[in-house]
């Protein structure tokens, strides 16, 4: 084809192309340009062959890249050349595709542009990058590129002479109740403002991350002291102090609980610093919430023995590998038997057991807690009527009801069941809660308490005094008995404070007409002193300890004799 025709050609695809094209002969100075390439990077008709002005449209923050990826390609003499960047204000990206054709010295002799309008792509593709990279609630990093981040850095400070790398882990305490009571919408927006609180703290050194609903993360790349990450924990508190004001008129106010960990120190990679920072936080949630807390390495062992706990706990409520101890209640007058409390033990081997208090808080969490529930039910069910059946048991059987268990749809129907089966009279048993049962939701327990007791079951309220519970809120609390917390029983003869506080306390619940079982009796003084006050019941080790089914059936036919 002769360069006539050659011309030709290019002044026909300049015509019908829809893209940007530019075609510059060096040696004759030829140039052909379409109307589209003046249009994608502003240039005016007659600058068509001046380089400089392709140049002067790029946008300033793209230029010095294109530069050096031209001048590269040319000392390599490459023949085919292609490169991204901006045009105009930066709002519209171009793929510029170059040919070069070169003499024998290595010029450039000829020439051919191609300008695609990539901005759509470019959109769809920052659209795609946000979704893989960001939390879409909060506008924070999301948990994957988060730890992505941090690893590079970590990699990065091996390699150099980076400051120490630190980690913060954050929960929102209660943000479940909160949601509760501000409901789930200002809850978002809570969440949303919250984040904007955490990212005034964001720079090219520290950055910050979405976990969880109400778990966030803050990494320092370089920081400056050992300190720094505390002291943007004690900003961030301080901020907390004044409630978050939201949309619609509601002021919420918030706590955190929070965990530091700082490599190398608790660490060598992302997972390790930030499994570390979150056992930390957890730990401030034991103790209590609102607080932070530095890792150590204990923590970490706690940790792992919880875990080793928790698979065993599974594989023993798999085999139910579990007993029945039970303590004995008696009337303080007259010593006489009242009642037991059933008390599940989880059974390793012939002489080791755990105790109720070490496991089902965890049962409680992973929701083994139901399973159990219902072998205690049906085993304490069991041992009464063989009682009650064989040795002539005429008391009361108390078994323990987690607040887990209450949620649970199918709890009433499996009690009452249960009874049914075995022709328990319901108002031989009694379901005892503790405190922590009545904050879960107290109108759905309420209600389930009520139905109970109209069935014919006695309901008793345990650790009273010890958590949330107030003298004003007894009268609506559907319950039969009171339990008073061993504390008390342990300090009324030392401290005469408590000790009014107990005789008032006794006296107010015996006039609303309920039941008292004082806990944790173990002196003789202790016992004169309930009895004198007109306690009703007493338990503890004083009057007996806890005991299993075969040790029951000795005490009952002694006390059966002795009655006698």
């Amino acid at each position: 084809m002769s360069e006539d025709n050659n011309i030709g050609f290019f002044e026909f695809v300049s015509s019908a192309s829809n893209e940007g094209f530019r075609y510059v002969n060096y040696e004759t100075g030829y140039v052909i340009a379409s109307k589209k390439f003046r249009e994608l990077l502003g240039i005016k008709s007659g600058d068509e062959g001046n380089d400089m002005k392709v140049l002067e449209a790029i946008y300033p923050e793209d230029l010095e890249k294109f530069k050096d990826a031209l001048q590269t390609a040319l000392g390599k003499r490459k023949q085919n050349f292609e490169a991204e960047y901006r045009v105009g204000d930066g709002s519209r990206w171009i793929l510029h595709n170059v040919t070069n054709r070169y003499d024998k010295e290595g010029n450039v002799v000829e020439r051919f542009c191609f300008f695609h309008d990539i901005t759509e792509e470019k959109k769809k593709q920052a659209d795609l990058e946000y979704v893989a990279y960001f939390d879409p609630d909060t506008g924070v990093y999301n948990r994957n590129y988060f730890i992505k981040r941090l690893d590079k850095a970590l990699k990065k400070n091996q390699k150099s002479e980076f400051n120490k790398i630190q980690v913060m882990y954050i929960n929102i305490d209660n943000y479940n109740v909160v949601t509760d009571s501000i409901g789930f919408e200002t809850g978002d927006e809570l969440l949303i403002n919250f984040a904007k609180l955490l990212t005034e703290y964001s720079s090219s050194r520290i950055k910050i991350g979405r976990f969880k609903n109400d778990e966030f993360a803050i990494a320092i790349y370089d920081a400056d002291n050992e300190n720094e990450i505390i002291d943007i924990y004690n900003d961030i508190s301080k901020k907390i102090e004044k409630p978050f004001k939201m949309s619609d008129g509601n002021e919420v106010y918030i706590s955190i609980s929070v965990g530091i960990t700082t490599y190398p120190k608790d660490g060598n990679d992302a997972s390790d610093l930030i499994k570390c920072a979150d056992i930390a936080m957890y730990n401030v949630k034991k103790s209590g919430k609102n607080s932070m807390c530095l890792f150590e390495k204990s923590m970490l062992d706690e940790f792992i023995k919880n875990v080793k706990m928790e698979n065993d706990l599974k594989v023993a409520v798999e085999k139910l590998d579990f007993v029945l101890n039970y303590q004995p209640q008696y009337y303080s007058e007259k010593k006489e038997l009242r009642g037991v409390e059933a008390l599940v033990r989880w059974k390793i081997d012939e002489n080791q057991y755990v105790n109720p208090g070490e496991f089902i808080p965890m049962a409680e969490k992973n929701g083994c807690i139901l399973n159990i529930g219902k072998w205690v039910i049906k085993q304490a069910l069991d041992d009464f009527v063989d009682w009650k059946m064989n040795y002539g048991y005429n008391g009361m059987i108390s078994i323990n009801i987690s607040a887990i268990q209450l949620k649970d749809e199918g709890f009433l129907n499996y009690v009452l069941e249960s009874v049914e089966e075995r022709n328990v009279v319901p108002s031989d048993v009694e379901i005892e809660i503790t405190e922590s049962v009545l904050i879960e939701n107290f109108s759905k327990t309420r209600k389930i308490l009520e139905e109970l007791r109209r069935y014919g079951f006695k309901v008793a309220l345990d650790d009273f005094g010890t958590g949330y519970s107030s003298l004003s809120y007894l009268k609506n609390i559907p319950i039969d008995t009171l339990k008073i917390d061993k504390s008390f029983v342990d300090n009324m003869l030392l401290d005469n404070s408590t000790g009014i506080i107990t005789d008032a306390l006794i006296k107010m619940v015996k006039k609303l007409g309920l039941e008292t079982i004082a806990e944790g009796v173990e002196t003789k003084e202790q016992y004169d002193c309930l009895k004198k006050m007109n306690c009703d019941n007493i338990q503890g080790f004083l009057l007996g300890k806890p005991m299993t089914s075969g040790d029951m059936k000795e005490l009952i036919t002694k006390l059966n004799e002795s009655y006698k």
